[in-house]
Protein backbone atom coordinates (compact mmCIF):
# COMPACT_ATOMS: atom_id res chain seq x y z
CA UNK A 1 0.00 0.00 0.00
CA UNK A 2 3.13 1.99 1.04
CA UNK A 3 4.37 1.72 -2.72
CA UNK A 4 1.52 2.53 -4.40
CA UNK A 5 0.90 5.78 -2.25
CA UNK A 6 4.54 6.93 -3.41
CA UNK A 7 3.96 6.32 -6.39
CA UNK A 8 0.86 8.57 -7.14
CA UNK A 9 2.72 11.16 -5.21
CA UNK A 10 5.21 11.05 -8.17
CA UNK A 11 3.24 10.91 -11.06
CA UNK A 12 1.12 13.81 -9.09
CA UNK A 13 4.17 15.90 -8.84
CA UNK A 14 5.88 15.19 -12.20
CA UNK A 15 2.06 16.17 -13.82
CA UNK A 16 2.61 19.89 -12.09
CA UNK A 17 5.87 20.70 -13.90
CA UNK A 18 5.40 22.59 -16.77
CA UNK A 19 8.21 21.61 -19.85
CA UNK A 20 10.01 24.77 -20.56
CA UNK A 21 9.49 26.32 -24.11
CA UNK A 22 12.10 25.44 -27.01
CA UNK A 23 14.30 28.21 -28.21
CA UNK A 24 12.54 28.44 -31.61
CA UNK A 25 9.23 29.02 -29.68
CA UNK A 26 11.04 31.57 -27.06
CA UNK A 27 12.53 33.54 -29.71
CA UNK A 28 9.28 33.86 -31.62
CA UNK A 29 7.60 35.15 -28.37
CA UNK A 30 10.06 37.76 -27.93
CA UNK A 31 10.03 38.66 -31.44
CA UNK A 32 6.40 38.99 -30.96
CA UNK A 33 6.51 40.85 -27.92
CA UNK A 34 9.30 43.02 -29.36
CA UNK A 35 7.16 44.23 -31.96
CA UNK A 36 4.00 44.60 -29.99
CA UNK A 37 5.79 47.21 -27.72
CA UNK A 38 7.19 49.08 -30.77
CA UNK A 39 4.29 48.93 -32.58
CA UNK A 40 2.49 50.34 -29.38
CA UNK A 41 5.19 53.07 -28.90
CA UNK A 42 4.86 54.28 -32.11
CA UNK A 43 1.04 54.24 -31.90
CA UNK A 44 1.10 56.95 -28.57
CA UNK A 45 3.61 58.60 -30.80
CA UNK A 46 1.86 59.40 -33.69
CA UNK A 47 -1.73 59.07 -32.02
CA UNK A 48 -2.40 59.44 -28.59
CA UNK A 49 -2.47 57.03 -25.04
CA UNK A 50 -5.90 56.02 -26.14
CA UNK A 51 -5.12 54.01 -29.15
CA UNK A 52 -2.03 52.31 -27.67
CA UNK A 53 -4.65 51.36 -24.92
CA UNK A 54 -7.32 50.09 -27.32
CA UNK A 55 -4.01 48.55 -29.28
CA UNK A 56 -3.42 46.46 -26.27
CA UNK A 57 -6.85 45.34 -25.91
CA UNK A 58 -6.91 44.31 -29.14
CA UNK A 59 -3.75 42.51 -29.12
CA UNK A 60 -4.85 40.58 -25.76
CA UNK A 61 -8.36 40.07 -27.12
CA UNK A 62 -7.19 38.63 -30.36
CA UNK A 63 -4.68 36.37 -28.24
CA UNK A 64 -7.14 35.06 -26.24
CA UNK A 65 -9.58 34.60 -28.96
CA UNK A 66 -6.63 32.16 -30.57
CA UNK A 67 -5.46 30.45 -28.27
CA UNK A 68 -9.29 29.28 -27.51
CA UNK A 69 -9.67 28.25 -30.83
CA UNK A 70 -12.57 30.78 -31.47
CA UNK A 71 -12.40 31.13 -35.02
CA UNK A 72 -15.34 31.05 -37.20
CA UNK A 73 -14.11 28.67 -38.97
CA UNK A 74 -13.13 26.10 -36.41
CA UNK A 75 -16.51 26.49 -35.87
CA UNK A 76 -18.30 25.50 -38.66
CA UNK A 77 -15.81 22.69 -39.33
CA UNK A 78 -16.78 21.31 -36.27
CA UNK A 79 -20.32 21.47 -36.88
CA UNK A 80 -19.87 19.57 -40.41
CA UNK A 81 -17.55 17.30 -39.18
CA UNK A 82 -19.30 15.83 -36.07
CA UNK A 83 -22.42 17.20 -35.97
CA UNK A 84 -21.29 19.62 -32.48
CA UNK A 85 -22.73 23.14 -32.90
CA UNK A 86 -22.21 24.64 -29.35
CA UNK A 87 -19.51 26.75 -31.33
CA UNK A 88 -21.94 28.01 -33.50
CA UNK A 89 -23.87 28.54 -31.01
CA UNK A 90 -21.42 30.82 -28.60
CA UNK A 91 -20.81 32.92 -32.00
CA UNK A 92 -24.49 34.10 -32.47
CA UNK A 93 -24.47 34.78 -28.72
CA UNK A 94 -21.26 36.74 -28.86
CA UNK A 95 -23.13 38.61 -32.26
CA UNK A 96 -26.45 38.81 -30.50
CA UNK A 97 -24.18 40.32 -27.24
CA UNK A 98 -21.94 43.11 -30.13
CA UNK A 99 -25.40 43.87 -31.67
CA UNK A 100 -27.38 44.65 -28.35
CA UNK A 101 -23.92 46.71 -26.83
CA UNK A 102 -23.43 48.94 -30.21
CA UNK A 103 -27.05 49.77 -30.09
CA UNK A 104 -27.02 50.68 -26.94
CA UNK A 105 -23.40 52.78 -27.44
CA UNK A 106 -25.03 54.37 -30.51
CA UNK A 107 -28.62 55.18 -28.81
CA UNK A 108 -27.31 56.94 -25.70
CA UNK A 109 -23.91 58.81 -27.63
CA UNK A 110 -21.61 57.12 -24.66
CA UNK A 111 -18.52 56.40 -25.86
CA UNK A 112 -14.86 55.09 -24.36
CA UNK A 113 -12.04 58.25 -23.45
CA UNK A 114 -15.34 61.13 -23.98
CA UNK A 115 -16.31 60.38 -27.09
CA UNK A 116 -19.14 60.55 -29.15
CA UNK A 117 -19.66 57.04 -31.43
CA UNK A 118 -21.26 57.75 -34.94
CA UNK A 119 -21.25 55.20 -37.82
CA UNK A 120 -18.54 55.89 -40.15
CA UNK A 121 -18.87 54.80 -44.24
CA UNK A 122 -16.24 55.11 -46.63
CA UNK A 123 -15.87 54.37 -49.88
CA UNK A 124 -13.51 50.83 -50.45
CA UNK A 125 -9.60 51.80 -50.80
CA UNK A 126 -6.34 50.23 -50.58
CA UNK A 127 -6.88 50.54 -47.07
CA UNK A 128 -9.40 48.10 -47.18
CA UNK A 129 -7.80 45.61 -49.73
CA UNK A 130 -4.76 45.40 -47.69
CA UNK A 131 -6.58 44.73 -44.61
CA UNK A 132 -8.55 41.82 -45.91
CA UNK A 133 -5.55 40.46 -46.72
CA UNK A 134 -3.50 40.46 -43.87
CA UNK A 135 -7.25 39.34 -42.12
CA UNK A 136 -7.12 36.29 -44.69
CA UNK A 137 -3.13 35.36 -43.68
CA UNK A 138 -4.17 35.63 -40.10
CA UNK A 139 -6.96 33.47 -40.70
CA UNK A 140 -5.07 30.59 -42.21
CA UNK A 141 -2.06 31.00 -39.09
CA UNK A 142 -4.53 30.92 -36.98
CA UNK A 143 -6.21 27.73 -38.31
CA UNK A 144 -9.54 29.61 -38.76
Amino acid sequence: MQTTTSQQQEQSQVRLEAPALPASQTTLVALGLAGAFLLSYVTYQIADLQMAILLWVGLLLGFTLFHARFGFTSAFRRFMAVGNGEALRAHMLMLAAASTLFALIFSTGTGLFGTEPAGFVSPIGVSVVVGAFLFGIGMQLGSG
